[in-house]
C-alpha cells in the first residue's frame, strides 16, 4: 500500500511547527480493537488511522491479522525515529496533510477503502474552514457500510502561545450542528473500550 498526495506533511498546522502530541503520543487500546472485532463478527477488516501519531493502534490492529494503516500531519517522528515509525515508515504508516488531497492505493494504484477509520483527539486539531475537506477525504476512504470513530475535545489547547486546538465548540455544538452537516449517523461510541483522553466524548459516525 502506498499514498498519493502533493502535501506530505501539514507544514501550516500548529501541531506540525510546535509537535507538542506527536511527539508523545503512542496510544492503543487493545479493548478497544477487541469489541470492533465483534462488531465485525470477527472477520479481518480494513483500518486506517487518521492521526496516528507513534502509530501503536495501527501496528496492534495489524498484528491481529487486521490491514491497518496509520497516517499523521507532522514528520516529526519519521526524522527523530519515533516510536514504530523507523520500521514502519512508508509499509503501513504514512504522513500527509489529511485536509488537502490524498489517496491511499494498493500496489496496482487501486483505491483502497476501509471498514473502520478512527482518529482519536484530531478532530479539534482542523481549522473550522478545513473540517468540510477533512471529513470528505475521510469518506472516500470509507466502505459503504465502515464506521468512523473518533474522540474530540471540547476545550481550548494552548502551549507556549500555539493555539492548538483550532475548532473548540461543545459536545452539543458537535453532535448536532457540525457532525450531522457531515455524516448519515452520528451516535456516541457504543464501546466500553475507548483510546481515551481526558476531557473528550467519543462517537461513532457512519458514512
Amino acid at each position: 500500500m502506498k499514498i498519493i498526495t502533493d502535501h506530505p506533511v501539514a507544514f501550516e498546522s500548529p501541531d506540525h511547527i510546535y509537535p507538542w502530541g506527536t511527539r508523545r503520543d503512542n496510544t492503543t487500546d487493545l479493548g478497544f480493537i477487541q469489541e470492533i472485532e465483534q462488531y465485525f463478527d470477527n472477520r479481518k477488516i480494513k483500518t486506517l488511522d487518521v492521526g496516528c501519531s507513534g502509530g501503536q493502534l495501527t501496528i496492534d490492529f495489524n498484528g491481529r491479522g487486521h490491514t491497518a494503516v496509520g497516517i499523521e500531519g507532522s514528520d516529526y517522528s519519521v526524522k527523530n525515529s519515533r516510536a514504530n515509525w523507523p520500521q514502519y515508515h512508508n509499509v503501513c504508516l504514512f504522513t500527509c496533510d489529511a485536509t488537502k488531497p490524498y489517496q491511499l492505493v494498493d500496489d496496482d494504484n487501486a483505491q483502497v477503502v476501509f471498514d473502520l477509520v478512527t482518529s482519536w483527539e484530531v478532530v479539534e486539531h482542523i481549522r473550522p474552514e478545513d473540517l468540510e475537506q477533512f471529513f470528505g477525504y475521510i469518506k472516500k476512504h470509507m466502505t459503504d457500510d465502515a464506521i468512523f470513530c473518533a474522540s474530540i475535545a471540547p476545550i481550548p489547547d494552548i502551549q507556549e502561545g500555539y493555539v492548538l486546538h483550532q475548532s473548540v465548540y461543545s459536545k452539543e455544538v458537535w453532535m448536532t450542528n457540525i457532525l450531522p452537516k457531515h455524516f448519515s449517523s452520528v451516535s456516541e461510541l457504543p464501546f466500553n473500550n475507548k483510546v481515551r483522553y481526558g476531557d473528550s466524548f467519543h462517537v461513532m459516525l457512519k458514512k
